[in-house]
């Protein structure tokens, strides 16, 4: 796996949507960790750490005696993880750049992490058995990812139904996988680790406060333009990008409700 495979990109724009997007998902991914028992003084290795939203939200997690190791393929990433962390002080944050499956440290984790990264890899089972060597015996695997047929409207928007699909086909086609989330538990035994135990969440808004769930899907779209224009699925003059967003709305209405993708959080415990 190479800085390349990361379908999405590295882009400023991506950064700054993985940004926005931390905002509505955090508290999901929260509740998930906080269920998988990462508490204080424990040390993190989040896998997939982007800017480093999910390390930052672990180092809130450990406090001051924890510590939070990001890792991430793409020197962009590391850098802006870099400079968040310098920004905010913490002395207790730190990033790596490389692929944490050849990646070496000094000591085992209490925990590995990560949101979003496992639907990337080529062959994320085998990824997962190299990168828990890094976990001690005991030590907690916790992985929030996504299944996009959770997405849907109700009565349905025509337009944010489309998108939907739109976005999963692009993801799809650029060769990842968009519903990975319904098979973590299989990914996980694939790996040699036991069964883990499964919770499913969405962002789920109606009527004018749907406007978050809308941008889910209209701020991805911006920057995955390119990619569905070259991969055939869509023209830039079908999509009218900056009227994506009030397009949906509008068919919303007062009283429409728009669900999003199915984040689903799995974590076990590594047995030896």
């Amino acid at each position: 796996m190479n800085d390349t495979d990361y379908v999405l990109g590295h882009a400023e724009a991506e950064l700054h949507r993985l940004s926005t997007q931390a905002r509505l998902i955090d508290p999901i991914t929260r509740r998930f960790l906080e269920a998988a028992g990462i508490a204080k003084g424990m040390r993190i290795l989040d896998i997939g750490s982007g800017a480093g939203d999910v390390a930052f939200l672990c180092s809130e997690l450990v406090g001051p005696t924890g510590e939070v190791v990001g890792t991430d393929l793409a020197l962009a990433a590391v850098e802006r993880g870099e400079l968040r962390a310098r920004n905010a002080e913490s002395g207790r944050i730190s990033f790596r750049h490389g692929d944490p499956a050849e990646l070496n440290f000094d000591e085992p984790f209490d925990a590995i992490v990560g949101r979003y990264v496992l639907q990337f890899m080529p062959d994320p089972a085998q990824s997962l058995r190299q990168i828990v060597r890094h976990l001690r015996p005991g030590g907690v695997v916790v992985f929030h990812e996504l299944d996009w047929d959770g997405a849907r409207s109700s009565p349905p928007s025509p337009t944010y139904d489309q998108v939907c699909r739109w976005l999963s086909r692009t993801i799809e086609g650029a060769g990842a996988q968009v519903r990975l989330g319904a098979r973590l538990a299989s990914l996980f035994e694939d790996a040699g680790l036991p069964s883990p135990i499964l919770r499913l969440e969405a962002v789920i808004s109606s009527g004018p406060r749907a406007v978050d769930v809308v941008h889910l899907v209209t701020d991805l779209v911006e920057t995955q333009l390119p990619t569905m224009e070259r991969l055939g699925i869509v023209a830039a003059s079908q999509v009218e990008p900056f009227a994506l967003a009030d397009r949906i709305l509008s068919e919303v209405g007062t009283g429409g409700t728009l669900m999003g993708r199915s984040e689903i959080g799995a974590w076990t415990t590594k047995l030896e």
